[in-house]
C-alpha cells in the first residue's frame, strides 16, 4: 500500500536538519501540538499517510503540480543566493504557481476533518427539522450510530471521492484561483536571519484583519497569506484591491531580504503560526519559540 505525502517531499527537504546528507537519509524535526512534543523523522517518513490519494490523484499532483513547482522553486533559490532582487516567471508558470497554492490548502488532511464538523452540523439541523422522525428515515443499521463514527469508518473513502473530484477541478478558472491571482501580490521574501522559517501541516496560512471577535468566513478575503518555500524563503502574499493584469507575458516577482531575528519571529512566525495546524517543522533556531508561543496560547492570535 503506497505512502502519499500531504506535504511534498521537496517542500520537506528544504526544512532538512541535514541538508548535506543524502536525500533517504534528510530529516526533520517535528512539533505535535496535542502532545506538546518534538520528534526527529526521515522527510520520506514525515507527512506521508498509506493509500490517501488514488493513484490517479497522486499521479496528477506528481506530474501537474509537483514537478513544475519544485523547479520554480530551486529557481527562486539559486536567483536569491547570487543577488538578484527578483526572479522572472511565464506566464504559465505564474498561473501553476497560484494554483499550487489553493491545492494545497485543499489537499491535506485537515479538510477531511472540515468535512466530519460538516456532517455532524448537517445532522444535527436534521434532527431539529425533523425531530424523532428523523431517526425513522434512517436504514436500520444506522439508527444507533453516531454520524461521526459512520465517517471515521468510511474515512478513507470519503477522503478519495472528495480529493478525487477536488484536485483535477482546481484549473485556472476556479473561482479561488481566479480572487487569489487576480487579488494578491507576491513577494519573495529572503530570510538570512539567525532564525529559521517554519511550516505546518496545513502549508498556508491566511491572515485577516478583522474586529475582536468576529470570525472570518470563506468570503472575507485575507489580508496576506504566507505561503513556505524553504527554511529560508517563503512567499509573502499582499492583498490588492486594484485587480492585477494576469495576461502579462512575465512576471517579476521581487525578492526582499530579511536579516532582523525580531521581524521574522513577529512576521513570520508569530505571523504564520495558525490555529487549524496540528504539528510545525521546526529546528534548533526556532524550536523554542514556537514551543513558548503555543504555551502562552498566542498562536491563536494573529496580527
Amino acid at each position: 500500500m503506497p505512502r502519499d505525502h500531504i506535504i511534498p517531499r521537496f517542500i520537506l527537504k528544504g526544512f532538512a536538519i541535514n541538508p548535506t546528507s543524502k536525500a533517504d537519509n534528510q530529516k526533520i524535526m517535528i512539533y505535535d501540538k496535542a502532545t506538546s512534543t518534538v520528534k526527529t523523522e526521515k522527510i520520506a517518513d514525515a507527512y506521508a499517510i498509506k493509500d490517501f490519494n488514488s493513484p490517479e490523484t497522486e499521479k496528477f499532483l506528481a506530474y501537474e503540480y509537483e514537478n513544475g513547482v519544485a523547479k520554480i522553486f530551486q529557481r527562486i533559490k539559486k536567483k536569491a543566493i547570487n543577488g538578484d532582487k527578483s526572479v522572472s516567471l511565464s506566464n504559465d508558470e505564474y498561473r501553476l504557481l497560484f494554483r499550487f497554492f489553493v491545492i494545497m490548502w485543499r489537499r491535506n488532511n485537515i479538510q477531511i476533518d472540515k468535512a466530519k464538523e460538516l456532517s455532524i452540523e448537517i445532522e444535527n439541523t436534521l434532527k431539529k427539522m425533523f425531530g424523532d422522525n428523523y431517526k425513522n428515515m434512517l436504514r436500520p443499521e444506522y439508527k444507533d450510530v453516531k454520524i461521526e463514527d459512520i465517517f471515521e469508518s468510511k474515512k478513507d473513502e470519503i477522503s478519495k471521492i472528495i480529493y478525487d473530484k477536488v484536485i483535477p477541478e482546481t484549473d485556472d478558472n476556479d473561482p479561488t484561483v481566479q480572487k487569489t491571482i487576480k487579488h494578491y501580490i507576491p513577494t519573495i521574501i529572503y530570510n538570512k536571519s539567525k532564525i529559521h522559517f517554519i511550516l505546518h501541516n496545513s502549508y498556508g496560512t491566511l491572515i485577516h484583519f478583522v474586529p475582536k471577535g468576529y470570525k472570518p468566513d470563506e468570503l472575507d478575503m485575507p489580508s496576506f497569506m504566507i505561503e513556505p518555500i524553504s527554511n529560508e524563503f517563503c512567499f509573502y502574499l499582499l492583498f490588492s484591491y486594484k485587480e492585477i493584469d494576469i495576461s502579462k507575458v512575465n512576471f517579476e516577482i521581487p525578492i526582499e531580504i530579511c536579516d532582523n531575528d525580531t521581524d521574522i519571529k513577529n512576521r513570520f512566525i508569530n505571523g504564520y503560526i495558525t490555529p487549524v495546524a496540528t504539528s510545525f517543522v521546526v529546528d534548533e533556531t526556532n524550536k523554542e519559540f514556537v514551543i513558548k508561543l503555543h504555551n502562552n496560547g498566542d498562536n491563536d492570535v494573529h496580527l
